[in-house]
């Protein structure tokens, strides 16, 4: 009985071998091709629960190998800011941490940094953009938030003006008694936070579905390719 190793030619050897590598080819193409499209579902579930691009874009496809093609290659495809989008995936309970007996949910009236490390907060460094801390809050307009609470809930208020341009000021005494041929504006109570105990996420995102399909479509295009 002759061994297998004997019956395969040198052209025949060379011609599985081609044959392998064109498999190998399909597969990672199709492979990145599904990643990629795997991707792009997930960013458009988080464009479409109206979560804004920016967080869209945290969603990022890798095919290994990286330089090569494979028989069994595989797709990865992941967010770089994973404790968002499992918050709304699973629905997660929001809670105070620290110690902390209330969240402060910022209204539309707290300012928004202008430049990252504007002031002195427990929350360390921020970005520019994001929403002022209650601390950065008494800082900027250079009073104390007055804090209401009322069935388990809670409002905080600052005393402020209104910006000329929008928005609103530290109520200064030049500014409530008018200058440089400015009208007074009066200083009034101006809702900058919302406080609550706890924050349930909703449920907006939907993950292992888009993932079971392209797994399905990997498996019928290599079907479809080679049968």
């Amino acid at each position: 009985m002759k061994m297998l190793s004997e019956v395969i030619t040198p052209s025949l050897r060379d011609q599985l071998h081609e044959i392998e590598g064109d498999i190998a080819q399909d597969m990672t193409m199709i492979m990145r091709d599904e990643a990629g499209g795997l991707k792009e579902e997930l960013r458009q579930q988080v464009t479409g629960a109206g979560m804004g691009a920016r967080l869209a874009r945290t969603w990022q496809a890798q095919v290994y190998p990286k330089g090569g093609r494979s028989l069994n290659p595989a797709g990865y495809v992941y967010s770089k800011a994973p404790q968002i989008i499992q918050a709304f995936t699973e629905g997660a309970t929001i809670r105070p941490v620290n110690g902390g007996k209330w969240l402060w949910i910022p209204t539309g009236n707290v300012p928004a940094r202008r430049r990252a490390g504007n002031y002195v907060s427990s929350m360390g460094r921020r970005a520019s953009g994001t929403k002022m801390t209650p601390e950065e809050v008494e800082l900027h307009f250079n009073a104390e938030l007055d804090v209401v609470i009322e069935g388990g809930k809670g409002l905080a208020f600052i005393n402020a003006v209104a910006g000329l341009r929008g928005g609103y000021r530290q109520a200064t005494a030049g500014r409530v008694a008018g200058r440089r041929n400015m009208s007074p504006r009066k200083a009034k109570p101006v809702l900058m936070f919302t406080l609550v105990k706890t924050v349930k996420m909703p449920r907006l995102f939907e993950l292992d579905a888009p993932a079971r399909r392209a797994a399905a479509r990997i498996a019928r295009r290599m079907a479809d390719r080679w049968s």
